[in-house]
């Protein structure tokens, strides 16, 4: 009997109690919102993966129903809130939300994530009106591509 491939993984694992809590908080914003997604990296068999396992956000963003940006202090907010909640973790990325435009990366997305240089980092994209959620990378041509993930139970 020929054994099953446990060779596989998932670029993103992301704990459910913290994706839940960013769709939540994306469904109760009319206009886009932005912040850090929070976690590790780790690598198995030459694959390298990150573990989500917390997220910050700042209200210091200018947004509009088709763009978000962090303004003067929002930044250094959610470094803050990074370093006092998560003192062992690491910067895995970021999210927003599109509302009611669906899942994909813009160009100013595309050049927000290239200030995300990691090779683990990720973007991840929710649209709260369609219920529908993705997570992306850049290749080194500015293209973006959807990557695996598993959601994970709540530690």
């Amino acid at each position: 009997m020929e054994q099953p491939d446990n060779s596989f993984v998932h670029d993103v694992y992301i704990y459910k109690n913290v994706l839940d809590e960013i769709e939540d908080r994306c469904k109760n914003n009319e206009y886009e919102i932005i912040g850090n997604l929070v976690g590790n990296a780790y690598k198995w068999k030459g694959k390298t993966y990150i573990i989500i396992d917390g997220y910050v956000y700042s209200e210091l963003i200018e947004s509009s129903p088709i763009f978000t940006q962090v303004i003067e202090g929002g930044i250094g907010e959610m470094a803050r809130q990074k370093e006092e909640r998560y003192p062992h973790s690491i910067i895995t990325g970021w999210w927003h939300s599109h509302p009611d435009l669906g899942v994909f990366l813009s160009s100013v997305d595309i050049s927000t994530m290239e200030m995300y240089d990691e090779i683990y980092h990720v973007a991840l994209v929710v649209d709260p009106i369609r219920e529908t959620r993705a997570f992306f990378k850049i290749d080194d041509d500015k293209h973006y591509h959807y990557v695996s993930y598993a959601v994970i139970r709540e530690k």
